[in-house]
């Protein structure tokens, strides 16, 4: 062997054959191997002795706290989640409403919107151009008829029922709402939510189970997502409504109003101050959802809240405007309002709502640079019972901003106009019982628990008709909740001061200056026919 190969120092062990460095390496490193199992054992140690009592300290802290918060506010927060009223004290609280005071209410209060014109000339509503702003045609609040009289339905293996032809009879579909209760139980995603894996893996990837239970208007595959063939068929349906004489129009602008008193509610009770509160829910209906994300079918809406003040009158205290995924709170002295002649006043009762174009979300003022459109989740407090805080994130990209008209520049884009047609629901002893409702003339749609649209595979991407006014989470169950904790407030302050003051029971201190609103007396002659 050629011994040059090796320095002097490192020649070849004539033992072993293996050079001093190979065996100073044999030695240290088993040495190493030790030293570092006595460094993990070390740490492994200190986190025995140091960590996990810090942690057990901690743990304990919490719980300390939350007892302290639920002993300062008598259980409201922090304590252990009251039971639920039984069904027989639910029925047996009663609301001080009549329905002629709830009619009068509800048109009172009723919402003065900003569209766009609904003009056939002008094209669909989803628009990318450089006058997208200021340029476009968008569908307008209409009965729900304009999609039952026209839809089939679908059930959740995605067969379209045999017996319900195309353009089929409302009391068709209303026959069949007994197979139109097969339906995903929530549109949310669940790992937002504490679902389980199983129930993550399923929302995610549905396994066959590509459709949900729904009512849809066929078109061909190929249709599906064009938004001019929509935009035409509806124009075609409203054009022959109109055609009609007075009286006899089916698809006129309309709103559904929801007159809700505190006291109704099962999980307030009636010493609670919120007792007396009332939630007017306004909900209103869209054939279709042209945006960027587009699907047959959509509701949207506005809750405004009054408060009593002891002698038999209301005030307004604010509203919670609804836009895609997010609810926004306002005071009712920051909000834009009109009177009964459209005049923009400080006194004016209605709440003025700018609807964005093709998605139809619900904003406070007019944004000449638009609005882009945010979601928002709830970020859980541990050990403070359901309590959160509403956070909120914005999908900034050019594709996705909602327009908003301007009715008051002289630009001529927008139409301001308060719809008459106020169809208000029944009282809650009926809207709380799927069976009285599938019974009613009038509002057996309510109890449909599927979508209003055709679904997507990923539906929390925003491309699937949405659910129901009823199947729209707290926010149907208990809008006094839905406001104070999932909703974002312009003015942080005040939403802290308002909380405060609802947990304290000091409602009538803190709209000290907002005008009273009398209850009313007499019997109202019902709602108009439509605008």
């Amino acid at each position: 062997m050629n011994t040059e190969v090796f320095p002097a120092n490192q020649g070849p062990d004539p033992e072993r054959g293996y050079s001093r460095m190979q065996r100073a390496r044999l030695f240290w490193f088993p040495l190493a191997l030790i030293a570092l199992d006595g460094l993990l054992l070390l740490v492994s140690l200190l986190l025995a002795i140091v960590i996990v009592p810090i942690l057990l300290l901690l743990f304990l802290l919490f719980i300390f706290l939350r007892w302290l918060l639920a002993v300062i506010t008598r259980g409201r927060i922090g304590g252990r989640r009251k039971k639920q009223i039984p069904d027989a004290e639910r029925t047996a609280r009663a609301t001080t409403l009549n329905d002629a005071q709830r009619r009068e209410l509800a048109r009172r209060f009723r919402p003065c919107h900003v569209l766009f014109p609904e003009n056939r000339e002008l094209g669909p509503p989803y628009r990318t151009d450089e006058h997208a702003n200021v340029v476009g045609a968008d569908y307008h609040p209409r009965s729900v008829d304009v999609l039952l009289r026209h839809v089939r339905f679908r059930g959740g293996r995605g067969q379209w029922l045999p017996d319900m032809p195309g353009n089929s009879s409302v009391d068709d579909i209303r026959a069949d709402l007994g197979s139109a209760q097969e339906y995903e139980s929530s549109m949310e995603i669940p790992w937002l939510h504490g679902g389980s894996p199983l129930k993550i893996m399923r929302h995610l990837f549905p396994f066959g189970r590509q459709f949900r239970a729904h009512w849809a208007i066929p078109v061909p595959k190929a249709e599906c997502g064009c938004s001019i063939v929509v935009w035409d068929r509806y124009m075609e349906i409203i054009e022959r409504d109109e055609m009609r004489p007075p009286g006899e129009q089916r698809y006129g602008r309309a709103i559904y109003a929801r007159v809700l008193e505190g006291r109704e509610l099962p999980d307030i009770p009636t010493s609670h101050p919120l007792a007396g509160a009332i939630a007017i829910q306004y909900w209103w209906f869209f054939f279709y959802n042209d945006a960027w994300n587009r699907h047959q079918g959509d509701w949207e809406g506005i809750t405004v809240y009054l408060l009593p003040t002891g002698n038999g009158e209301y005030k307004p205290l604010g509203a919670a405007y609804g836009n895609h995924d997010l609810g926004r709170w306002r005071r009712w002295e920051d909000l834009q309002r009109v009177d009964d002649q459209m005049r923009r006043t400080g006194q004016g009762e209605h709440a003025v709502v700018y609807v964005a174009r093709g998605s139809h979300a619900s904003y406070f003022e007019y944004n000449p640079s638009g609005y882009h459109p945010a979601m928002t989740r709830n970020l859980r407090i541990p050990f403070l019972g359901d309590y959160s805080i509403p956070s909120q994130f914005v999908l900034e990209t050019r594709s996705a901003i909602d327009w908003v008209a301007d009715a008051h520049s002289g630009t001529g884009n927008g139409v301001s106009m308060l719809i008459d047609d106020v169809r208000v629901m029944p009282n809650e002893a009926i809207l709380r019982d799927p069976e009285r409702l599938r019974q009613d003339d009038e509002w057996w749609w309510l109890a449909y628990r599927g979508l209003w649209g055709s679904p997507e595979v990923l539906p929390f991407f925003g491309g699937s008709g949405p659910r129901g006014p009823r199947e729209q989470g707290v926010r149907w169950s208990n809008p006094f909740r839905w406001v104070m904790r999932e909703c974002i407030a312009d003015d942080l302050p005040y939403w802290v001061q308002m909380f405060a003051s609802w947990q304290a029971g000091e409602l009538a201190a803190s709209t000290a200056a907002a005008p009273a609103i009398p209850r009313a007396e007499t019997a109202d002659s019902g709602p108009t026919g439509g605008s």
